[in-house]
């Protein structure tokens, strides 16, 4: 059996949220459903059932607390420092043995949190003002995906979409390439590709896909205008559908011995020009 015991943390820096400490041991089973559910969201990079996403580190819990995240519960190791949080938010110290079922890497430096992300439409993204909409085509791997958030809120885009088959926003690998971003950027994940096409024909927003033989280039494209930009797959780049869909194909000039870029480095310098472009530099 595993004791977990949980407390309210004092904050004495702030009387507003000063409270008396309370502190109750409950003794949790091997298979605690909570500890269970917790470890299977991590494991397949989605939510819990009831929304929230699982956040590990203390760096990026309070990244997500700064950036306005309600945090719904936080775990500690029962040897980790505490953590500032609001006086709502319930804190479990957890044994090692425990603590090792709801962390996926020891950079979680002994907390875990979960939190409350902001859920966004495509239309959200299509009818917001700013840069352009990242759409994301089946990218594999969860650190481009988690890079890429970050570039885009880097360069003022107005969000990323994530087309079905790419590695999901929610993966603690993404989280921690996004450093944060992830909290912040508007997104939205698993859309089809004809429904993202859709909302951007409707608000009349132009789509280019990057494709490295494209007879134009990325600085020839006017960033000014209304656009979104969506980056293939690492291995395959554009499929026949995605390319079909675009209403230009832009590439980036490099040398001829490299006969590509990654997703991420290419994502950023295509974001680059378009803010470059728009004066924001």
């Amino acid at each position: 059996m595993i004791k977990v015991c949980v407390r309210e943390i004092s904050s004495a820096e702030d009387s507003h949220r000063k409270r008396a400490l309370s502190v109750h041991t409950l003794t949790l089973g091997k298979h605690n459903p909570r500890l269970a559910e917790i470890r299977r969201a991590l494991d397949r990079g989605v939510l819990t059932s009831d929304g929230c996403l699982v956040v590990e580190g203390p760096k990026l819990i309070d990244e997500a607390h700064q950036s306005g995240l309600a945090l719904v519960a936080l775990f500690l190791r029962e040897d980790a420092p505490a953590i500032d949080v609001d006086a709502s938010t319930p804190v479990y110290r957890l044994d090692p043995a425990a603590f090792r079922k709801i962390q996926s890497t020891e950079s979680s430096q002994g907390a875990v949190a979960l939190v409350r992300p902001r859920q966004f439409s495509i239309e959200d993204l299509a009818t917001k003002p700013g840069g352009p909409i990242v759409l994301l085509a089946r990218l594999q791997d969860p650190g481009n995906a988690g890079t890429i958030l970050r570039m885009a809120e880097a360069f003022g885009c107005s969000g990323c979409i994530g087309l079905k088959g790419t590695a999901s926003a929610h993966n603690p690998k993404t989280v921690r390439a996004s450093a944060g971003s992830v909290f912040r950027i508007p997104h939205v994940w698993d859309v089809d590709l004809a429904d993202a096409v859709a909302s951007l024909r409707r608000n009349n927003i132009a789509l280019v896909g990057a494709a490295p033989r494209a007879p134009r280039t990325i600085p020839e494209w006017d960033w000014r205008r209304p656009s979104a930009v969506m980056i293939g797959n690492e291995a395959r780049g554009l499929n026949a559908e995605e390319t079909e869909a675009c209403d230009a194909l832009l590439r980036i000039p490099h040398h001829p011995s490299v006969q590509s870029l990654n997703s991420a480095a290419a994502a950023a310098i295509i974001l680059y020009e378009a803010f470059r472009q728009r004066g924001l530099e």
